[in-house]
């Protein structure tokens, strides 16, 4: 399995997060210049190097990428799959975020998306706004030995990254106009910038594949730096090291 290892923290979604050491070898190969057009894999351009909470400690959260997955994967699963094994520690809780460039928490711009949706003029006249319908995913877990298991939350999210809450702080967020309808594109963050891009929600995680969705479509989306992330607690069963897998990450 290869495992990665946390060495440095930021803030993002309120929650400390690790800065970790390496990312996948193709890496190079990935980050390659202009914008991503219409759907994506995550896997294909953003690389789960950020670990959170136990996960800063080493040896409490590792990461089998392409090995260890739980099979059958899913009926035409795309990108790379994952299994990730959680031992509980002080914190109580851990989680992992996939971020573009590897290691980036705002120091260097996110990916430039251009979505399928088209959501009308920018407010100031340079052009049109686009996003995406959803981000879609599959999860498991492995059973609970435990007398009275009861099913684990999983909390996920997309963007939410905002090096400016760092420490020390850094230049590049994830951004771009949330949509209310019937109102104006809500665009300016109030220090000159575009505002800041988050979505979250949670879903109970079983021993069976479960295709997880996270509507994107409030948002019109101009840079990405957080392609996805997700955290677990300790709270169902305490003590249980929990082992969990994700695969067919998409953006649509």
């Amino acid at each position: 399995m290869r495992s990665i290892s946390p060495a440095t923290s930021v803030a993002a979604f309120g929650l400390s997060l690790c800065l970790v050491a390496c990312g996948p070898p193709d890496e190079a190969s990935r980050a390659k210049a202009g914008p991503i057009v219409g759907p994506f894999v995550v896997s294909n351009f953003f690389t789960p190097s950020g670990f959170m909470g136990d996960g800063a400690i080493p040896g409490r959260l590792t990461a089998g990428i392409n090995e260890n997955c739980k099979q059958p994967r899913p009926a035409g699963a795309q990108g790379d799959c994952y299994h990730f094994l959680y031992k509980v520690g002080d914190v109580k809780w851990a989680g992992a975020y996939w971020v573009y460039p590897t290691n980036s928490w705002g120091s260097v711009p996110g990916r430039s998306v251009v979505g399928p949706l088209d959501l009308g003029p920018k407010p100031d006249g340079s052009g049109q706004m686009h996003g995406y319908h959803q981000l879609r995913f599959w999860a498991a877990m492995d059973p609970i030995p435990s007398a009275t298991p009861t099913p684990t939350t999983l909390q996920y999210y997309a963007g939410g990254i905002d090096g400016r809450t760092a420490t020390p702080p850094q230049k590049y967020y994830d951004h771009g106009c949330q949509i209310f309808e019937g109102s104006p594109p809500f665009c300016d963050d109030g220090n000159g910038g575009f505002f800041p891009f988050a979505a979250t929600r949670s879903g109970m995680l079983t021993g069976e594949w479960q295709q997880f969705t996270l509507p994107l479509n409030q948002w019109a989306l101009e840079s990405v730096i957080g392609g996805f992330g997700w955290s677990t607690n300790d709270n169902q069963n305490p003590g249980q090291t929990q082992s969990i897998y994700l695969d067919d990450i998409v953006w649509e």
